[in-house]
């Protein structure tokens, strides 16, 4: 890692107070926030202490850890650095000591995609949202089952209460570097400031990549509580650019944040337009990708390690991976809206598990009620209705008046498929083998089903969950607890996994591609399932340019923007690409 040590960037590595470091992407602000974090650990730590870097998500922390490899530090040095998400850190706590609010000793995760079915899918926006937040700290306290929502809140009122612990986590770390802190919400950010008062925080942000001010608690205001709560030393690394150098990509994404429109081309950028019916659209998508796999190549000399297709919607999302599915398949990731993937993926782990003849009607119930949670987690009002729907033959079933049904029927034939063959105790085999009887159902919810567990290889879930089924199969011989075993699997990708993989296609919204970088870079414009101006943002269109601005710079050889011939574009159609 090359790192030219400037005078600015030497106050804070030489700071032995709290430090606010501002900059543009591709600045620095890591790198450098890395080398104060190593200059830390050769100075010396007591045994049992490490440097605390905290991100938000996954793959930042595997972006960090990336960089780590690339610094010259031994590898105690790199032991002593624990790179982790908000989330693996204050679970870290709250299952230590949970039970000082009020919790059972042993708590669980309450997953993502369980809490969206029980609370039917509603969010904050809803009239109900107010009953679910009660009744979602009554599972705290009763069950010790924690959303993932109250990880910060639970674990900035045991940090406020328990001086002693405060000053027990401060001693493990005495050095917290905090990630995006622009972004930090009113709890997280209170966790960081109760823990100032022992350790030495590190704040990195950058305002204008500030995209979930939107979110409860979330604002610009965060910078400025930062430097009245910490009184940092603070440095600005402006518009330093290390991510794309050689490029005019940058330049770009600030003309286009701040709508300024200079009626020349920019290099590392271009345009590539279409017609918006379905079939020019889709055969554009898979162009775009190579497109700017053979702009990488030429600019680099090699192929691209990994190349990013950003929509603004999840319908967009969707589209593009239709896209790159058919008719040649096109490998790639997606990132969107897991809840609805990953409750049919439990529904799939039942129908592995072994199941007693004699057991119908039960096995028929719990069929009906795995299918209910993926209608719930949907939230609309038809998805919601079916659910009602399920619950109440699940009931009948149970009872012995089971009704005479398509979908009941089709459960049948279902169960009676995957108990006349034997499973073969791969996990990857048998996994296909249930998506093949699904889809050889005559009901289509089932063979929705069958597509969404295509998806968990696209999450990049597959090799986890195989080893926990296949620990499951050499335990009992069977899948016996093989949801068990599912959960347990997500639970730790979601909390221990050090980054999602950083290499190939990526399909993903703009929202997620915060903290990551690509060589290459698709932006999908398309005017009802991707625009570049969000709904109700009026112009100048403030959030929808913040939003394009980050999208833009997370690339750091080319950017493509793949947009609809008409109509044109508010933000970008004026400029030259």
């Amino acid at each position: 890692m090359t790192f030219n040590v400037d005078e600015k960037r030497a106050k804070i590595l030489d700071a032995s107070g709290h430090c606010l470091v501002l900059g543009g992407p591709g600045s620095g602000k890591t790198t450098l926030a890395l080398m104060k974090g190593i200059r830390r650990i050769e100075e010396g730590l007591k045994s049992g202490q490490s440097v605390l870097f905290l991100s938000f998500s996954r793959a930042a922390v595997g972006r960090i850890a990336d960089a780590l490899k690339n610094t010259e530090c031994s590898a105690q040095v790199r032991a002593s650095l624990a790179i982790q998400t908000f989330h693996s850190f204050f679970w870290y706590i709250l299952r230590s000591h949970g039970y000082l609010l009020g919790a059972p000793h042993q708590l669980s995760i309450l997953a993502s995609h369980d809490e969206k079915a029980m609370a039917g899918g509603i969010n904050s926006s809803s009239p109900d949202w107010a009953a679910w937040e009660t009744e979602r700290l009554a599972l705290f306290k009763r069950d010790g089952r924690l959303a993932f929502d109250l990880f910060a809140p639970l674990t900035r009122e045991l940090l406020s209460k328990a001086t002693r612990l405060r000053q027990r986590i401060s001693a493990c770390y005495p050095l917290v570097i905090v990630d995006e802190a622009q972004d930090t919400s009113s709890e997280q950010w209170g966790c960081m400031k109760l823990l100032a008062e022992h350790s030495q925080i590190i704040c990195l942000a950058d305002l204008d990549q500030m995209i979930y001010d939107h979110l409860p608690g979330v604002g610009a205001q965060r910078v400025a509580e930062i430097r009245d709560a910490l009184a940092p030393c603070e440095v600005d690394l402006g518009t330093d650019n290390n991510r794309s150098p050689g490029t005019e990509i940058l330049h770009f994404a600030r003309d286009v944040l701040n709508g300024q429109v200079r009626g020349a081309g920019y290099i590392g950028v271009s345009r590539h337009r279409f017609h918006p019916d379905a079939a020019t659209r889709d055969m554009a998508i898979r162009q775009s990708v190579g497109i700017v796999r053979t702009r990488v190549r030429t600019q680099l000399g090699r192929e691209p390690d990994n190349i990013a297709v950003l929509a603004s919607y999840g319908k967009g999302v969707a589209i593009i991976s239709a896209a790159l599915r058919a008719p040649n398949p096109i490998t790639h990731h997606v990132l969107f809206d897991e809840a609805v993937v990953l409750l049919s993926a439990r529904f799939a782990a039942y129908l592995l598990e072994p199941k007693a003849a004699s057991d119908r009607r039960e096995q028929l119930a719990v069929s009906l009620d795995l299918l209910a949670d993926t209608q719930r987690a949907k939230g609309t009002m038809t998805a919601l209705a079916s659910a009602k729907k399920f619950r109440k033959w699940a009931a009948r079933t149970r009872a012995g008046s089971a009704p005479s049904v398509n979908m009941i029927a089709a459960l049948n034939s279902l169960l009676d498929a995957i108990a006349s063959t034997p499973l073969t105790g791969s996990p990857a085999k048998d996994w296909i083998r249930i998506k093949r009887d699904l889809r050889a159902t005559p009901d289509a919810l089932l063979r929705v089903v069958a597509d969404h567990l295509d998806y968990l290889v696209a999450f990049n879930r597959g090799e986890r969950i195989s080893a926990s089924l296949a620990e499951a199969w050499r335990t009992h011989s069977s899948y016996r607890g093989a949801r068990l075993a599912l959960d347990n699997a997500l639970a730790q990708e979601q909390l221990l996994s050090s980054g999602e993989a950083t290499g190939g296609i990526h399909v993903m919204n703009m929202h997620k591609a915060k903290g990551k970088q690509f060589d290459g870079v698709v932006l999908f414009r398309s005017q009802y399932s991707s625009p570049f101006v969000w709904r109700d943002d009026p112009a100048p269109y403030s959030r929808s340019r913040k939003l394009l601005h980050v999208a833009i710079s997370r690339a750091r050889v080319h950017v493509l923007v793949l947009e609809e011939a008409f109509p044109a574009c508010d933000i970008v159609g004026s400029h030259v690409l």
